[in-house]
Formats: C-alpha cells, structure tokens, sequence
C-alpha cells in the first residue's frame, strides 16, 4: 500500500532573498519569475526543513547574503497518509532550532522522526528529479535493486547449457554458489593447488620416462624372460655346488700330502741334528771330576762315569732309531699318495660364478627397469587424474562464472523491463579476472546523463523517478526546476511544483487543483 506525502503550507523567514514568505499548496503549485526572485529556494525549503541540506543533498545554509539577519527559518506542514505535521528548522545567531508541531525538539529527537517517515535518498530522488544521477554509482544501484527481486535459481539454471546447469543443481545443495568459487578459485583455491601439482605431475612422468630412455639396451635388445633367468641361476647354483663338492677330497688329500711333505723334512732335519749330536757324544771324554759337586772321581765313581755315558748313547740311539722310523713311515705314506690337480674345476667354478653374476646382474636391471616403468605409469595415472581434477575445478569455475553472467543478464532484462527510454546497466565485463562485477550507469538514447539537455535530465527524473514509485509505492510532491525547458509531458502521481524562469516578471505563485 503506498504512503502518500503531501506538502500543505510553507512558511520562510530570511530565507536566502526571502525576508518573509508564506505558501499554500495546490496539487499544482506553479512558480515562476525571472532569474534572482527565489524559485529554486522554495523548491529547496522542504529538503533544507526536513535535512539541512539542498536540492542534491549537500549541506547548505540559507542565510541571506545581500542583508543581515538574525533569523533565518523555514517551517512545513506535510501530511503522511492524512496525518498533518509541522516540522521547523532554523538559525538564530549562530544557534540552530528544531520544532515539531511548534515543541522545541534536539536535533537527534528531530532527524530520528523525519527518518522514521521516509528515506531521505528515496524522498529526495522523487522530489527533485535530479537529485538520483547526483548520487554514487553504488547508491543509485543499490535504490533501483532494492525493492527488484533477483532471478530464482532455477531461472538461471534453465538458461545455461545442460553440463553447467546439471553440475551446478547438484552442488549448490551443498554449497552456495559463492562457496563453491572460493572453495576452486582464488590462490589458496582447488584450482590453484591442482594447477601446481599437475604440473609437478608432468614434470615427474617427463623425468622417468626421459631416465627410461637413457637407459642401454638391456641383453643386446633381446628380451629376457625372469622365471627362465631365476631357473638358469639355479641350475648354475647346482653346477657350482656339485663342483666345490667334488673338490672337497682333493683338498683334503692335497693338505695331507702338504703335512706330510712338512713332516718328513722336519724328521730329516731332526735326523741330521742327531747324528751331529751322536758324534759328539761318542767322542765325549770321560770326566774325572764329578759333574754336580766338581770333586776328583776315583776308582768306582770313574767306573760309574763310564756306565753313564754308555746309558746316554743307548738312549740317544734308541731316540734316534724313533725318528727314523717315524721318517720311513711318513715317506711310506707319503709315497702311496698322489697330488689331486683342481685348478681346472675351480676355473670352470670361477666361470660359472661369473655366468651367474651376469644373470643376476641382468635379472637385477631388468627388475629395476620395471620397477620404473610401474612408477611412469603410475605417474601418469596420478597425472591424468589431477589433470581430470583440474579441468573439472576449471568447469566448475566456468560454470559458476555463465552463471553470474546469466543471472546478470537476467537481473538487468528485469531491471530494464521497468524503464521505457532509459538504458540501465547493472554489471560490467572485467578482461582482467573474465568475470562480471557490479556496476551502475545510466543512458537516454545512447547518451551520458551528463552529455543531456537540461529537457532531457528532466525527462530521464521523471521516468526514474516513476520507476522508484512503482517499486517503493512512496509518493511524494515532485519540484521540477527550469520547467521551461521542458517540453515533454509530465506526469506525477500526486502533487507537482514547477519552477519556470519568465524574463522581466517578479516572482509569482499560482496553485492549481486537480480537475
């Protein structure tokens, strides 16, 4: 239901050229004399009374500048759906004033109620035709979606291709759609993370494949079979088992042919010692002086002397009689055994232990040279499944991206549905990032706001301001200042002030009511 806001009287005092001035409004209140006479100030009175400010929203001061006065003030009496209220705002000295219906209130108490009645940006845009293009981009924008539904999910969803939208359906029951961009996009984002480890993955499948193509031709390029080598090895194994078994007896007997070489040359040299000893034993004198006690030997002690002597060659013959038996016993055992020659076998050993290095070195490569070819293609298994990771964090990415773009283009058809002449728009490509963000601008026939007459900004106020109406229902007295300039037709939902520069003509006030 809309709120209606009508302006009943004004009333000014010292107000810019005004010394005193009172004014009850029409539906129609026609102003209209030549330049100077103060048409625009009392098209600015209500916004002054009501905020401080001007006709664009900037603070102003109506203080008169061609005389002094201690007083400068402004009442108006506005209804709000039938409900009267008198609002005064003045200047006394250098002290401001505020009343309500005549009580002096503070000025929080006084722009906390006018700000209770209606949005000062909404109330200025309908009253003062211009008043909207003065604002900040973000403001202008954020008025005309304000009361403007966006496109459901599903709107959008219909006019994307069946991949986005399908894929999008699904994850937007779990993530919102501004979730989803910064869960794949920004630098921390899957995008980002799947990017460099794809590119670890391809560096990784370059590096073993390129060691893989160093590698020689293994078995002079013929393939080798492992179960058939690990066979070889073991039948290899088994040749060089049966040779070092068959060495076995021969080492044995060679290392008793050895000791008993060293034997019998140890016995022969004891032999020899002993027959030097012999004879110096033969030809040891008798002694006739006692050998333990050194005293002179007689009659029976020389006789003793001599019976020693033959006991000590006895002995020395029977020991050395032992040795040349234990000499003629070992050059017997000796003589019946023969040297057993290996060094054949253990050079047939040698060469199979060198085969079967070879085997195991080549079972070895080639186990190894598999070994890297499962790691390349696992390599390149991790490699396609990032690379599948990434292109489908990139289509959810894209995906998301048609679907700002779709819900803009939607959102700005529906925008610009409500405007006849007026081209409006809501979003702007950016090459840099190749996506759509939020902008605002506003055109009339392929032209700037800036770059129109003085007819043509007010006809793109009206038409703007009729837009702001049907979305806000909020109606309020509409000012239209140069209204000479104007040609076109105007059409207001209630009442309309007019301001028409007439050459040579004081100020004159007309009020009209509706037919």
């Amino acid at each position: 239901m809309a709120k209606i806001i009508r302006f009943i009287s004004l009333e000014m005092e010292n107000f810019t050229a005004h010394h005193r001035l009172s004014l009850e409004y029409g539906d129609v209140t026609k102003l209209s004399g030549r330049n100077g006479q103060g048409k625009t100030s009392i098209g600015t009175a209500p916004a002054w009374v009501l905020w401080g400010v001007d006709l664009f929203g900037r603070k102003w001061s109506p203080k008169p500048v061609n005389y002094d006065a201690n007083v400068t003030r402004a009442a108006l009496i506005l209804e709000v759906d039938g409900t009267a209220i008198k609002f005064e705002r003045g200047i006394d000295g250098g002290d401001n004033m505020f009343l309500i219906n005549d009580v002096p209130t503070k000025a929080k108490e006084y722009e906390s109620t006018v700000a209770g009645l209606f949005d000062r940006d909404e109330f200025l845009s309908l009253y003062n035709p211009q008043y909207f293009f003065g604002l900040h981009w973000t403001k202008q924008r954020e008025m005309i979606l304000r009361y403007t539904t966006p496109p459901a999910k599903s709107e959008v969803l219909k006019q994307l291709p069946s991949p986005q939208a399908d894929k999008l359906a699904d994850l937007t029951k779990k993530h919102s759609l501004d979730d989803l961009q910064k869960i794949h996009g920004g630098t921390g984002g899957q995008k980002s993370k799947l990017e460099k480890a794809h590119i670890a993955a391809q560096s990784r499948t370059k590096t073993l494949q390129e060691q893989i193509d160093r590698l020689p031709p293994l078995n002079g390029g013929s393939p080798i079979d492992p179960e058939t080598t690990k066979r070889d090895i073991g039948i290899i194994d088994a040749k060089i088992e049966e040779a070092i078994a068959s060495m076995s007896g021969a080492d044995e007997n060679n290392r008793k042919i050895i000791a008993l070489q060293s034997k019998v040359a140890s016995l022969r040299d004891k032999r020899d010692r002993m027959k030097e000893q012999f004879a110096a034993l033969q030809a040891e004198p008798i002694a006739d002086t006692c050998r333990v006690c050194r005293q002179p030997l007689q009659g029976e002690s020389v006789t003793a002397a001599e019976a020693d002597k033959q006991r000590r060659i006895a002995d020395f013959k029977r020991e050395y009689d032992a040795v040349v038996v234990q000499r003629k016993e070992a050059e017997a055992e000796l003589a019946a055994l023969e040297y057993i020659d290996v060094s054949e076998t253990m050079a047939a050993v040698r060469k199979l232990q060198e085969d079967r290095q070879y085997l195991v070195d080549l079972l070895q490569e080639s186990e190894r040279r598999q070994q890297l070819a499962e790691f390349l293609e696992d390599a390149r298994i991790e490699e396609a499944a990032t690379h599948a990771s990434l292109k489908e964090s990139i289509f959810i990415l894209d995906s998301a991206k048609a679907y700002r773009a779709k819900e803009a283009e939607l959102q700005a058809a529906k925008v610009q549905a409500l405007f006849t002449t007026l081209s409006i728009r809501l979003f702007k490509y950016v090459k840099s990032t190749d996506e759509w963000e939020p902008d605002f601008s506003i055109q009339m026939d392929g032209k700037d706001y800036a770059v129109l007459s003085a007819g043509e900004k007010i006809a793109a106020g009206l038409e703007l301001a009729e837009v702001l109406f049907k979305q806000s229902e909020l109606v309020v007295p509409c000012f239209i200042d140069g209204i000479e300039s104007y040609t076109g037709r105007v059409a207001v939902y209630d009442q309309l002030v007019t301001g028409r520069a007439v050459l040579d003509q004081e100020l004159k006030i007309e009020t009209e009511e509706a037919a």
